[in-house]
Formats: structure tokens, C-alpha cells, sequence
């Protein structure tokens, strides 16, 4: 949440900003993003020196040691050319508070079609967790899975809320064996493997939905879920099927 202007000085100069280097600044910053050092709608402005404009989650997102092997080598490419140099501008106010609890009991994977922050939220606070942060999904050297899945989710659920393709579009995000589920539940359970605590991956309530005031029933297992409190909301959730539901 926090706004940083990322300033390129030339170490050369007269030097000629070509069409390799802007695809260049563009792969930083998309680097960047995809390990969750910043979060999406970021700019790069021409003025006396190249700007990179961008919202990052923490003050110290920026900082080298969260850096993926994908942006290490692109500011190693810049760095040849320019010097780098952050600057804060301020809080976006756009942006959620990012979790800063020492320990966490468990986390929820969750997104909706305007977020533009970490699907993971910290169910002791509340608030979005760093991507940076969390153990790598199997394989990977950075974030892409879990933005790629982010993306898909974020374009159903703006589909499912405009009542395009209703029925297709609630199967995506309601039931726990959509592809889009399967895929965010496999995402989900590497992370928490890396953890060793529960991430719960949120379904919206439709499939095993129950009256106002009750608990849940969880689509996979039939058990009845549990309540529990994730910052200043509550949650229904099933520790056996890592399922989670909005507390009616």
C-alpha cells in the first residue's frame, strides 16, 4: 500500500531510451508483479530520467533480498545503464493494510474481480499477506501460478456479477471441483505444505450454503464447518477439505 516511484538515472549520457529498453522496464515491473513485490496498474513515465510508478505492498517490498531469480536478472540489466533509485510518494490509499503478525494461525485464499492485492489473507488480522512472503508453489521461481489464477477468478467472478453465463460462471467459483477451483485448492495446498498451517481456499456461498446464523456444511465431506474469526469478520471453515465459506 505503499506508492513508489522508481527512478532510472542514465549512467551514460545522451543516452536513447529504444523500444528494447522500454520492453525491458515493462518485464521489470511485470517481474515484479508476478512475485508480488508490487501490485498491478503500474506506469513507466518519460521525464528528465525514466519513472516506474507502483504500489507496493510493504515499505521494504522493493528491497533486493525479496527480489525472484526473474527481477535479480532484469535489475542487473538495468543497473549496467542506470542507477536505481526508490523513492515513497505516500500510501495508496487504494490498497489494504498488509498483515505484520509474527506468527499466523492459518490463512485464506480469496480474491473478487476489482482486488488488485494478495489472494492470501492472514485469518488472525484479516489484512492481505505478501506474496514474497510465502513458500513458492512447486516448481516455481516466482508467483505467476498464483496470478495467472487471480486473473482467471477475477474475470469469472466480473462475468458472474454482470449475469453473463450465469450458470457456467457460479459452477467456477461456487463448486469445490470447477477447474477454477482445482486449480486455486492445488495452489493453495503447496503453499500451506511450505507453511505447515492451513490455507483454506474460499468458495462463494451458493453449494452448501445454510440459514442465517449457521454454521456451513462443507460441499466435500458433508461435516458441519467451523466458526472462527478472521480479523473483524468471521468465517466458516473445514479443516479436513481446507474449504472456507462468509459466515452467514
Amino acid at each position: 500500500m505503499f506508492y513508489k516511484r522508481i527512478e532510472l538515472r542514465p549512467k551514460i549520457q545522451g543516452i536513447q531510451i529504444d523500444s528494447q529498453m522500454q520492453k525491458l522496464f515493462w518485464h521489470f515491473l511485470y517481474a515484479l508483479d508476478c512475485n508480488g513485490q508490487i501490485l498491478k496498474y503500474y506506469k513507466v513515465i518519460q521525464e528528465e530520467n525514466v519513472v516506474l510508478c507502483a504500489t507496493a505492498p510493504k515499505e521494504d517490498s522493493l528491497d533486493e533480498k525479496y527480489d525472484s531469480v526473474y527481477v535479480r536478472e532484469d535489475r542487473e540489466k538495468i543497473s549496467e545503464l542506470f542507477s536505481i533509485c526508490v523513492k515513497d510518494c505516500g500510501k495508496d490509499l487504494g490498497s489494504n493494510e498488509y498483515c505484520e503478525c509474527e506468527k499466523r494461525g492459518a490463512m485464506e485464499m480469496r480474491t473478487f474481480f476489482q482486488d488488485a492485492d494478495s489472494p492470501f489473507t492472514c485469518c488472525d488480522c484479516g489484512n492481505p499477506v505478501a506474496l514474497y512472503e510465502l513458500p513458492k508453489p512447486k516448481g516455481a521461481e516466482d508467483f505467476l501460478c498464483v496470478r495467472l489464477w487471480r486473473q482467471d477468478y477475477c474475470a469469472i467472478d466480473l462475468l458472474w456479477g454482470n449475469s453473463f453465463d450465469d450458470r457456467y460462471a457460479g459452477r467456477q467459483c461456487t463448486e469445490p471441483d470447477s477447474p477454477l477451483s482445482r486449480q486455486g485448492r492445488i495452489i493453495a495446498q503447496y503453499v500451506a505444505d511450505g507453511l505447515g498451517y492451513p490455507v483454506y481456499y474460499h468458495l462463494a456461498s451458493d453449494c452448501g450454503s445454510g440459514e442465517k446464523g449457521q454454521t456451513h456444511t462443507c460441499p466435500v465431506c458433508g461435516q458441519k464447518m467451523r466458526r472462527r474469526k478472521m480479523g473483524e469478520n468471521e468465517i466458516d471453515v473445514c479443516d479436513e477439505c481446507k474449504l472456507s465459506y462468509d459466515a452467514n
